[in-house]
């Protein structure tokens, strides 16, 4: 398990450095919608019926269109998408309609997975486009993927005293605190190296802003997994699970950094 966990770390670690640091605004959306449309199918599939194929496929859709109007768009542009899916929405289930009870639920659910991953993951690109976007970027994916290294590894070997067990068994409080001592280094040396124009104030607010987001989005899927009786939302990343595994705590923590530097930076 552990030399699976690292393989693939050190497959996706180059190719994610490339494409950040590298990759040209398309390429970069590229990515990122390719991650949103594996995430918010492994979403359905745990929520929905196999028999639901129709709503899962338009789903993918529609929080594919979230994005690229995240992409493109202005505010107005972004507000005119939401509308239009759920509105959108409304009207396929009242033209598919069969059984009524099941329309509130799945109307819900469909929402959940368009606004949760289609949104929230989505704000790499507003982050992309800040000021220093490439750095503001890797600052994310950096302090927080230590965060849950760390976090993973001192709950692995020192972990005593359980954090949230009715939504996540296998977390611990002494896990958690070591995440945190993950995210504050992490920031700490990307700042040294990477972001020296950043006062060490607005580094450590970050640091433990990133570390809490992380931690809630890490628990919020647990909890959904947990609803759907699995260990893991998917298979596509030995040794880590599923996609929306992988992304669980950016998708809190990168909504955190966007508005926290266009608020304070």
């Amino acid at each position: 398990m552990e030399l699976k966990r690292w393989l693939t770390a050190l497959f996706l670690i180059p190719l994610l450095l490339f494409v950040v640091g590298y990759g040209s605004e398309q390429v970069f959306f590229g990515v990122l919608l390719v991650t949103i449309i594996l995430a918010t199918h492994e979403f359905y599939t745990l929520v929905l019926p196999r028999t639901h194929r129709r709503e899962k496929i338009l789903g993918i859709l529609l929080g594919s269109l979230l994005a690229y109007g995240i992409y493109r768009g202005n505010d107005h542009f972004i507000l005119g998408i939401s509308a239009f899916i759920i509105v959108f929405l409304l009207i396929f289930f009242l033209i598919n309609v069969e059984d009524l009870s099941f329309v509130v639920p799945s109307f819900g659910k469909l929402l959940i997975g368009i606004f949760y991953i289609g949104l929230l993951f989505s704000h790499l690109t507003l982050i992309r486009g800040l000021p220093l976007g490439k750095q503001w970027v890797f600052f994310t994916l950096a302090v927080t993927f230590l965060g849950d290294t760390a976090s993973y590894y001192g709950g692995s070997y020192l972990g005593r005293h359980k954090l949230y067990p009715r939504i996540s068994p296998g977390k611990t409080i002494e896990g958690s605190l070591w995440g945190f001592a993950g995210n504050i280094g992490g920031a700490l040396i990307f700042r040294e190296y990477f972001l020296d124009q950043l006062e060490i104030y607005h580094c450590l607010i970050l640091a433990v802003g990133l570390g809490i987001m992380g931690q809630v989005g890490d628990l919020c899927e647990s909890m959904i997994k947990r609803s759907a009786g699995v260990k893991d939302s998917g298979s596509l990343l030995p040794g880590h699970g599923g996609v929306l595994d992988r992304i669980d705590s950016i998708l809190f923590s990168a909504p955190f950094l966007y508005y926290y530097a266009i608020i304070f930076l």
